[in-house]
């Protein structure tokens, strides 16, 4: 993720998140960026209002990637979990994020613990646990809701059947 100017004043920073993407040839240029605008246009045109959205994004300057504040959100049970905070950086692993690992620890814990049904809010506390025990990054994982959205009574959608985390996985090997 990156930081781009604001171009319609709706950003206190002056500053829209944006998505990044690669060019056709590999290239990263601000012209394959994606704004919060554009992806909250995009999102609330594609599906219909009742519809619930969540939004996982590990990257940096991602704390508001979805501008779930803005009124195009109105009717939409939207819910975003992010690796950071607006101004800040996502710590990467070489293989993945500290948020994304953080989240399949906490699924891990969870699925261990027999909790085999949590909210999304469930989640986002264990995986900022998780950040904590682990990691202790000074990144900040975030939740951000739209009107409509409620972490705590959202279901989580991806419940893993006999999971263990990556990390948990590579510890296990090596210690027989």
């Amino acid at each position: 993720g990156s930081s781009v100017p604001d171009k319609d004043g709706d950003e206190e920073d002056g500053k829209d998140e944006a998505l990044c993407f690669v060019g056709p040839g590999g290239e990263l240029s601000a012209r394959y960026f994606m704004t919060d605008d554009r992806f909250a246009e995009i999102c609330t045109s594609a599906f219909q209002r009742g519809t619930k959205m969540l939004i996982l994004t590990d990257c940096c300057h991602s704390g508001t990637i979805g501008d779930l504040t803005k009124p195009c959100w109105d009717g939409f049970d939207a819910i975003s979990i992010t690796g950071c905070m607006d101004a800040q950086t996502s710590g990467d692993m070489g293989k993945g994020g500290i948020f994304t690992h953080s989240m399949l620890l906490a699924i891990d814990k969870l699925d261990n613990h027999g909790r085999v049904e949590y909210s999304v809010g469930d989640l986002y506390k264990a995986t900022v646990k998780e950040d904590d025990a682990v990691f202790g990054s000074k990144q900040v994982i975030t939740i951000n809701a739209s009107r409509d959205g409620h972490p705590g009574e959202m279901p989580w959608p991806l419940l893993p059947v006999e999971y263990a985390a990556p990390l948990n996985a590579a510890v296990g090997k090596i210690t027989g």
